[in-house]
């Protein structure tokens, strides 16, 4: 329950999942399961876990239609990988990164750690940080490195939306 103890049918204070995931939605359901869960420890159910993850989820989607409203004229042959900014190689450097310590955690069955790994990143550094960074190339039509921008967010998003689909299958197949 909400004070971290453990449920029980006999005791009669178990959740229907039925009834949450008719609120908050399957992949929110997995995705409070799982996030910061490790191996041995007992799942605590909390409920605040489950409006982060809904939270979580409004925010990744709302993202991901800002990304590609902003790629519909994105052209790939007009990107030159020496005119990436500084931003550019510093999220993708991050990116990378992520990548190899989500798919070491998974390897190692660290379920729970890769799935705060990529909400951390995609949160924290993507949309809070290069997405607003962004935003002025994106806007300029006439920016000489829009085409770098666009291809950052697309490869960003893409590659972001593969690390979490195991725990959101249902909102990355979606996007």
């Amino acid at each position: 329950d909400s004070l971290g103890r453990k449920m029980s049918k006999s005791l009669g204070n178990g959740v229907d999942p039925i009834e949450i995931i008719d609120k908050y939605g399957t992949d929110a359901l997995r995705f409070s399961l799982i996030l910061g869960i490790s191996p041995g420890n007992d799942i605590r159910y909390m409920p605040e876990k489950l409006e982060q993850a809904s939270n979580f989820a409004n925010k990744l989607w709302n993202a991901s239609k800002f990304v590609l409203m902003n790629l519909e004229d994105y052209d790939k042959e007009k990107v030159s990988l020496d005119n990436l900014c500084y931003e550019d190689k510093w999220i993708l450097s991050k990116l990378n990164r992520l990548s190899k310590d989500v798919t070491n955690n998974m390897e190692n069955y660290e379920i729970g750690v890769a799935t705060q790994k990529v909400y951390d990143f995609i949160w924290n550094e993507f949309c809070d940080w290069y997405i607003e960074i962004v935003k002025t190339r994106l806007y300029d039509k006439e920016s000489k490195t829009r085409a770098e921008a666009q291809y950052t967010l697309n490869k960003v998003l893409k590659d972001a939306l593969k690390l979490l689909h195991p725990v959101m299958p249902f909102v990355t197949e979606e996007i």
